[in-house]
Parts: C-alpha cells; sequence; structure tokens
C-alpha cells in the first residue's frame, strides 16, 4: 500500500490543488460559490436519483428491497429538478435544516454538560460551546444570507487548510518514490 501511495503521489496533488482553488473561491467568493454548490448538489440528486431508479428497475426480481431504491430514486429526481428550478429555494431548505440541527445539538450539548457535572471537571466550557451552537443556529436562522455566506467561508478555511495538508502529503511521497529503485521496492 506504500508503494501504491508512493507512485500515485500525484493524485494527493490534484486533491490538494482542488481543495485549495475551492477553499480559495469560497473565501472570496462566497455567494457564488455557495450558489454553485447548491446546483451542484441538485445536479447530483438528480443523477443519483437516475441511477436509484435504474438499480430499482434492473433488480426488481432478484433483489426484496427495490423497491426503496424506486423511492430513494424518485424523490433524487424530485428535489434534483426542484433545486435546479429554484436554488434559492432549496438553498434556503437547506440553511434552516442547518440551524435546526444547530439548535437541537447545542440543547444536546447543554443537556449533556449538567449531566455530566458530578463525572467530570470543566463542564462549564461544554455548556459554552452548546450555547454558542444554539447561537448560531439561531444566527442562521434569523439571516440566512449570512449564515451561507459564514458556512461557505468556514467551509473555505477547511479546504484551504486540506488542500494544503494534501500537496504537503503529495511532496513527501514523491520524495518516497524517487528513493526507490524500480521494480525492487527497496532504498538505492
Amino acid at each position: 500500500m506504500n508503494r501504491f501511495l508512493s507512485e500515485y503521489w500525484w493524485i494527493f496533488l490534484m486533491r490538494g490543488i482542488f481543495a485549495v482553488l475551492i477553499g480559495l473561491l469560497a473565501l472570496f467568493l462566497p455567494g457564488i460559490t455557495f450558489t454553485t454548490f447548491v446546483i451542484f448538489l441538485g445536479a447530483f440528486l438528480f443523477v443519483s436519483g437516475v441511477f436509484d431508479v435504474i438499480t430499482a428497475v434492473n433488480s426488481r426480481k432478484t433483489m426484496d428491497s427495490w423497491s426503496w431504491y424506486l423511492v430513494s430514486g424518485i424523490l433524487g429526481i424530485a428535489i434534483g429538478l426542484l433545486t435546479l428550478y429554484n436554488a434559492f429555494a432549496t438553498a434556503l431548505a437547506f440553511l434552516y435544516l442547518v440551524s435546526f440541527w444547530l439548535v437541537v445539538a447545542g440543547v444536546f450539548e447543554i443537556v449533556i454538560a449538567i449531566r455530566m457535572r458530578r463525572e467530570i471537571k470543566g463542564e462549564g466550557w461544554y455548556i459554552v460551546g452548546g450555547l454558542l451552537t444554539v447561537l448560531f443556529g439561531i444566527m442562521i436562522m434569523v439571516n440566512p444570507v449570512a449564515g451561507a455566506i459564514t458556512l461557505t467561508i468556514i467551509l473555505g478555511v477547511y479546504a484551504l487548510i486540506f488542500g494544503i495538508l494534501l500537496i504537503s502529503l503529495s511532496v513527501r511521497l514523491k520524495k518516497r518514490a524517487s528513493h526507490h529503485l524500480p521494480n525492487s521496492g527497496m532504498a538505492p
């Protein structure tokens, strides 16, 4: 496996460059990046739905659960088309879903921290984290446009850091590959 990774160092380099580009786009053009993400999501859901329907139709005689593929496919096609037809509505629904999840997750974090009071020290920090999570969720609900930009920037920072790490890994893998003789797997 190590030799395989060393020989294909360039795959990590390409992934890293792509991640850095996505990160830079997200940081400098967050509105366009978010909209593009929503459109790509719609296209993915549509294509995935088509393949699920094809799988369902082709496996209906050999698989008992083929109908789940059919339902999943129809939903994917419908949501994909809705997204492509009205990306704004899908983006808004996505943001409200994320904000609802953040509020619920934050409340759970607070409850868990309170229940763990007797078992750990410093549970106050976990409570603060829960409160910040709830606050972030409420902020997205109140101002979804700012929430979209904020989420895009956060993902942009992640993509930029991850891309740099992948590029660094590719350089190390290339150096490792150049130290090995072809077909021997041993250092010269």
